[in-house]
């Protein structure tokens, strides 16, 4: 065989080998969306190739929380990381059970294999997932101070206690989205674990365009993406409204009561008549 042919060899060689000795992830199972103490199922599937396996690791971020060593005689490890407890006991190389995830588990989970000697080779692949913690209760508004009427300035804030991701705030006139115009976002307040407290407030000067029937309807709506929604309303009254309602004319209800006296002093006129 010439030096050619035998370099040839060698190369058909090499790539048999490295493909024979090769590791790689067909996928990941990591849920998007969580609720804060529920319960997380992870899956990591791979092919060896023709390899031995040497360990299966899940990472939060650039924590550690999994390792699965098969020649090892206690094949599991579990380690500390913020948010994630890991149910040691049906955990296994193919699914990993989180139990009571709160949301500092939510970032990015990476599955990691790595083959066994000589290649030592090694595939990676990760997905994002969100732990929802709602608010301890719905959106509340504050501020509102009577009587309003047309040309009053109204001022009122609505605010959201501690959440993860923090709720989104939007105010609604009558049944439709208040203008960016009259809505002020206030900076958050966070809690010092990660969760954040909402403030909006809504400014605007009251036009009869506002009023019903003499009535406006305030709606504050907190949301977290798809899976939390609550609202809190309000009610104002324009008291110029009430002042000129339609009700009895005062003249009318005098008229009124001054034909009862009359009516009833001819009744006992007449009654005294009668017994004389």
């Amino acid at each position: 065989m010439g030096g050619l042919g035998v370099w040839m060899l060698l190369f058909l060689l090499s790539l048999l080998y490295g493909r024979g000795c090769g590791v790689h992830i067909t996928g990941i199972t990591v849920p998007r969306i969580v609720l804060s103490g529920g319960m997380v199922k992870l899956s990591c599937s791979f092919q060896l190739d023709g390899a031995d396996l040497y360990s299966l690791t899940w990472w939060k971020d650039d924590k550690m929380f999994y390792n699965y060593v098969p020649k090892n005689s206690q094949p599991k490890s579990v380690y500390a990381a913020p948010g994630i407890t890991v149910n040691e006991q049906i955990s296994s190389l193919n699914e990993v059970i989180l139990s009571h995830v709160d949301h500092r588990a939510s970032g990015k989970l990476r599955c990691e294999v790595l083959a066994d000697k000589p290649s030592f080779e090694q595939d990676t692949k990760d997905a994002n997932m969100t732990v929802i913690a709602e608010p301890s209760h719905g959106p509340r508004i504050t501020g509102a101070r009577g009587p309003y009427r047309v040309g009053h300035l109204l001022l009122l804030n609505c605010s959201s206690p501690f959440s993860y991701p923090p709720t989104t705030l939007t105010w609604h006139i009558n049944g439709h989205q208040a203008s960016q115009e009259t809505v002020v976002v206030y900076p958050g307040e966070t809690d010092g674990q990660g969760r954040e407290a909402s403030w909006s407030g809504l400014h605007m000067w009251l036009q009869g365009q506002h009023f019903q029937r003499g009535i406006l309807v305030l709606r504050c709506t907190a949301t977290i993406l798809n899976v939390y929604k609550k609202s809190s309303e309000v009610i104002i009254a324009d008291s110029s409204y009430i002042e000129s309602s339609p009700r009895e004319d005062a003249s009318t209800a005098g008229a009124g009561s001054w034909s009862c006296v009359v009516l009833l002093l001819l009744l006992l006129l007449l009654l005294g008549l009668m017994n004389t």
